[in-house]
């Protein structure tokens, strides 16, 4: 059930029967001192929650996932426990992608790669690159992945979608030079049907814009977002409605804020910041609650965001209860249907842990 669905039942409580607000779970570490979560998804009746930690003695970051018990498990890397690997995305059905060191040559060099896990059990499997020598992969549904690779010569990063079937397919730049000519594009997020990627691209001009690709036509057909008046911008998600979130800089450059953007043509709509100079957002669901982070007035520390077309943009950390194993809430990475959020935080013991939790939605502003 949707954030707006659970605050619309609020009102039908009897007065002393709400029950108080659970405070975010802290997922810890893999041994080390920080983690991160990226993405939640419901996967038969549990929800996956997957991100990167630290190993012991804060040597690699590996990435993991959480079991039917709730604990993060060490999914390694693909050249095993002495390699570092982060998962970006979970998919509904359990498919996670990321990012993995790979040695490369007969050599023993190692560079990034991107990552499918389709179970488990099979563990990562490789997905190689565009031509280059370096891939990241970013987001999965419907067992297709987005991320970017370098092309031939490693000349530019080109966004990338990725299924089983048809390989690796580049997804090109608002230059139309398919990478080539040193315009790089990156696809960051996908829609749950994996019909539309989002990211960003640079454009002829010099600029970087806010960019769809429609998955379904060969060749993928790429739509200009473009900024906020700014030299650059980027969408970073994407919900089944066609609305997409992401960030813009404004005219000058010296603000950055959280952007939503909606339509046929798309346009894109500033969402504000917590008080700073800087604002991104990071995932929306399907009810059309926005997650992200913000820097705070006078840019003095970074906080988690959520954001409602009714609420506006609420700092996370105003809504959180009592007991919280939380200090503060500094990003908010993604959104489950049910609402529950994942990110990163500043733990009680000062160090930055993965979090997982199922907040209150804000209620609409009040006006006097």
């Amino acid at each position: 059930m949707a954030f707006s669905a659970l605050w619309a039942l609020a009102p039908l409580a009897f007065a002393g029967d709400v029950a108080p607000v659970p405070p975010p779970v802290d997922l810890g570490t893999l041994g080390g001192s920080a983690s991160v979560a990226n993405g939640i998804y419901p996967v038969q009746g549990a929800d996956v929650t997957v991100g990167g930690a630290n190993v012991f003695s804060d040597a690699y970051q590996h990435a993991f996932y959480t079991n039917a018990l709730g604990y993060i498990e060490d999914l390694g890397s693909l050249i095993g426990v002495y390699g570092n690997s982060f998962a970006a995305g979970v998919s509904f059905r359990a498919g996670i992608t990321g990012t993995s060191d790979q040695v490369i040559d007969v050599y023993g060099d190692i560079a990034s790669h991107a990552f499918y896990i389709s179970s488990i059990r099979l563990g990562m499997l490789d997905l190689g690159t565009n031509g280059g020598t370096l891939a990241g992969g970013n987001a999965t549904q419907a067992k297709t992945v987005v991320g970017a690779s370098t092309v031939t010569g490693d000349v530019a990063y080109c966004g990338f979608s990725w299924t089983q079937a048809g390989g690796m397919i580049n997804l090109n730049t608002l230059a139309n030079d398919l990478c080539l000519n040193g315009y790089n594009s990156y696809a960051i997020g996908i829609s749950t049907n994996a019909a539309v990627a989002v990211g960003n691209s640079d454009a002829p001009d010099g600029s970087t814009h806010a960019v769809a690709w429609g998955l379904t036509t060969v060749p993928p057909t790429i739509y200009d977002l473009s900024t906020l008046g700014g030299s650059y911008a980027q969408a970073d998600a994407i919900n089944e409605s066609g609305l997409v979130v992401g960030f813009s800089s404004l005219p000058g450059d010296a603000q950055i804020d959280a952007i939503t953007c909606s339509g046929a043509p798309a346009v894109c709509s500033d969402i504000g910041n917590l008080g700073g100079s800087y604002a991104q957002a990071n995932g929306v669901n399907d009810s059309g609650v926005v997650v992200g982070e913000s820097n705070i007035t006078g840019d003095t520390d970074v906080h988690a965001f959520v954001w409602t077309s009714g609420s506006g943009m609420v700092d996370l950390n105003t809504l959180l209860p009592e007991g919280s194993p939380f200090i503060e809430l500094n990003s908010a990475n993604f959104i489950a249907p049910d609402g529950t959020i994942v990110g990163v935080g500043t733990a009680l013991d000062g160090q930055s842990h993965a979090f997982t939790w199922l907040a209150p939605t804000p209620g609409p502003r009040r006006h006097k």
